[in-house]
């Protein structure tokens, strides 16, 4: 038989290695010397990268993606603000100060950008602290500037410090007194240092000069409001909501007068004007948070309310805490919901997430009213509520006298005060426990049922 039919195995590449690349098992030169040649290219491409580049590029028709200037970025901001796309509009704004930090209408225009961001959501609270600390800089090396001491004031405003606000506000109406926004922000400072008649000529003043300033008509418009001349106070709220459009606050404060309006004069039309407002801010954003829940509140504030008033405020209280279960503000409301719907224990359940969301906010920031509310409601539920409770796990739940006590550490307001020391008050007469007196102790009352 001949031999060139059998399967030699001996020589097969499976046998000798080769297949597997093992058959050379010495080093060699040429590879070594290979290598080494290509490591040393690829090291000197890394070292001299940023002078190769631009070279290669051109070569094949294209060219590096420069840094964006400061012009640029500024233009990116402006876009971003005129459709109403705040943070956007921040983040160019910044970029483009951190390159040119002395450029007043750039800065001017990143803080104007973070105090309007800041009234978009009370979780933005940096962005009004961060407005300042531009606008302090700004001011110190432009003193020159009309525009930024004005928008300096602004920042002052919105942190709460109103007298230098107003001394800032007066060195622009020195320096340019034709410049409207001077005269608007004085406005706004002399408001809150409840000066109402020189807000009022502050703010009509801003009007004169131009008639189409945002803030120039917000400011006359809540000094008008004030004075008692509701229906020019909605013209120039209206009028500041098309400014433009996309801004979202404007309708807020449009909105607010509104139903202050319909409460006062129990005239359901100005109701109907404050819906309007929140469904044009819906109309942008389906699953804007805060416009649902001012919607709530606006049902559940309305005079002539009605059992259907307050399902649609459940409604949407609670489609705002399904969209952001993070936004407190929607907790609140739909806490206070649930109470005037005699369900206390969703409620306190409700407020109880409020109040853990607020805990991260600066007091100035925080609702009281989902301290002293809850602390009602549990009241109302049993004695066992207003005292402390140890679970079985070991954790402390706080009662009613603790909440009430709580809140009257960090809140002036009137209404808390009034409203936590009435549920302290109770609480110390009507059960026995650590507030029990030595009177006799009455019956507390049954919870009525639930409304639904």
């Amino acid at each position: 038989m001949s031999s060139y039919g059998k399967l030699r195995r001996e020589r097969s590449a499976l046998m000798d290695g080769t297949m597997f690349g093992r058959r050379r098992r010495g080093p060699n030169p040429w590879k070594i010397a290979f290598f080494s040649i290509a490591y040393g290219a690829i090291a000197l491409v890394l070292w001299q990268f940023n002078n190769i580049q631009p070279r290669v590029l051109a070569l094949m028709g294209a060219a590096p993606t420069p840094t964006p200037g400061s012009v640029e970025y500024a233009q990116r901001g402006e876009a971003a603000y005129l459709i109403g796309d705040l943070p956007t509009a921040v983040t160019n704004y910044r970029l483009a100060a951190q390159q040119d930090p002395n450029n007043v209408n750039i800065v001017y225009e990143l803080t104007r950008t973070l105090i309007y961001s800041n009234f978009s959501d009370v979780r933005n609270f940096k962005d009004g602290e961060e407005s300042l600390t531009w606008s302090t800089t700004l001011a110190e090396n432009r003193p020159e500037s009309a525009r930024a001491q004005a928008i300096y004031c602004y920042a002052l405003v919105v942190n709460d410090r109103y007298e230098d606000a107003v001394r800032a506000c007066l060195r622009a109406v020195d320096i340019d007194p034709n410049l409207a926004d001077s005269y608007a922000f004085l406005s706004i400072a002399y408001y809150e240092l409840q000066r109402y008649g020189a807000a009022l000529e502050e703010a009509e003043k801003a009007v004169r000069i131009d008639p189409a300033n945002l803030d120039g008509n917000l400011a006359y418009a809540r000094a008008l409001f004030y004075a008692g001349r509701s229906e020019a106070a909605l013209q120039h709220f209206t009028q500041a909501a098309k400014v433009n459009p996309a801004l979202e606050f404007p309708y807020y404060e449009l909105a607010f007068l509104a139903r202050r309006m319909a409460i006062s004069s129990n005239d359901d039309s100005k109701f109907l004007i404050a819906l309007s407002a929140y469904q044009e801010v819906l109309k942008r954003n389906p699953n804007n948070v805060k416009a649902l829940t001012r919607l709530c509140q606006a049902y559940l504030e309305k005079s002539s309310r009605s059992v259907e008033d307050i399902r649609d405020a459940r409604y949407y209280c609670e489609t705002a805490t399904e969209v952001d279960a993070s936004y407190s503000p929607a907790y609140r409301w739909l806490g206070e919901v649930y109470h005037r719907s005699r369900n206390y224990e969703d409620a306190i359940d409700t407020l109880g997430k409020c109040m853990e969301l607020e805990q991260s906010l600066p007091t100035d920031r925080r609702d009281p009213t989902c301290w002293w509310l809850r602390a009602a409601g549990m009241f109302v539920l049993g004695d066992k509520y207003c005292n402390n409770q140890v679970l079985s796990n070991g954790t402390l739940l706080p009662g009613a006298v603790q909440i009430a006590e709580d809140v009257l550490t960090w809140s002036q307001d009137q209404l808390t005060v009034t409203e936590a020391n009435k549920v302290i008050n109770k609480c110390a007469s009507a059960y026995k426990g650590t507030y029990s007196t030595p009177t006799p102790v009455p019956t507390a009352t049954v919870p009525p049922p639930p409304i639904f």
